[in-house]
């Protein structure tokens, strides 16, 4: 089993600060929290992702999904949630295969694909097939590595704030709770984890606050490329200080 460690105060609270930030970005687009946050969580402690991470991220997905009412996103989303499950399941099986000594590794290689297809400037329609597709990948990569939106919001580009952070929100929430579970039944989550997700809430919750400050007034766009760049760097990082 992987092996978890209580984080120290001053790993708590740079984790905080990173999660705040990357939470107010969600909030106010739809997407990038665990994007932003997860490189630099695993600087700070790779034990920080992808448990604690994806603990955090569906607190503040519960809270956006409050503040953004949309009944007809939870029918638009059964397609990509019914393709995460078996895609978490891969997920949650892989990273009980990789050593613990190649996790930074293995996760950075990830985010920067990720990035890699967010930038591809891809945008397929969304349909039922493209849409339980883009489903399994966001499960996998979400269970792996806590990252899982750059495969689903790939189908959003073109669609509306309301729109974008409704649909996300729900199948980021869905997402999540199913990677927990299955990381679990992996024995890749353990009362530690809980414990340093828990920890984590603070920063979650006051990122949602400030971003409902500023909802109206986000360039998503610019904040998207500032996302991207942010989690391509921090991976880079990541990498270099694993091989070092």
């Amino acid at each position: 089993m992987r092996g978890s460690t209580p984080v120290s105060v001053t790993q708590h609270l740079l984790a905080i600060v990173v999660v705040l930030i990357g939470s107010a970005i969600q909030g106010a687009v739809g997407f990038g929290v665990n994007l932003f946050a997860a490189p630099l969580l695993v600087l700070i402690d790779p034990s920080l992702v992808p448990g604690p991470a994806i603990v955090s991220s569906a607190a503040l997905n519960l809270l956006v999904m409050r503040r953004e009412p949309a009944p007809h996103a939870w029918q638009e989303m059964l397609w990509p949630i019914l393709g995460s499950v078996p895609g978490s399941l891969a997920g949650a099986g892989v990273l009980a295969l990789v050593a613990t000594a190649n996790l930074t590794v293995f996760f950075a290689v990830l985010i920067l694909l990720a990035v890699g297809v967010s930038l591809s400037g891809l945008h397929p329609k969304r349909t039922p097939a493209t849409m339980t597709t883009a489903g399994f990948l966001s499960g996998f990569m979400g269970t792996a590595v806590g990252v899982g939106a750059p495969p689903i919001t790939l189908l959003y580009q073109r669609a509306t704030g309301p729109e974008l952070r409704a649909s996300m929100s729900r199948f980021f929430f869905i997402g999540s709770i199913a990677s927990i579970a299955l990381l679990t039944a992996f024995g890749q989550f353990t009362w530690t984890d809980l414990f340093n997700g828990l920890l984590l809430l603070p920063g979650a919750l006051f990122g949602f606050l400030f971003s409902s400050r500023v909802l109206h007034h986000v360039d998503a766009g610019r904040v998207r490329v500032a996302v991207l760049s942010l989690s391509a760097a921090s991976a880079i990082v990541a990498l270099a200080r694993a091989w070092l």
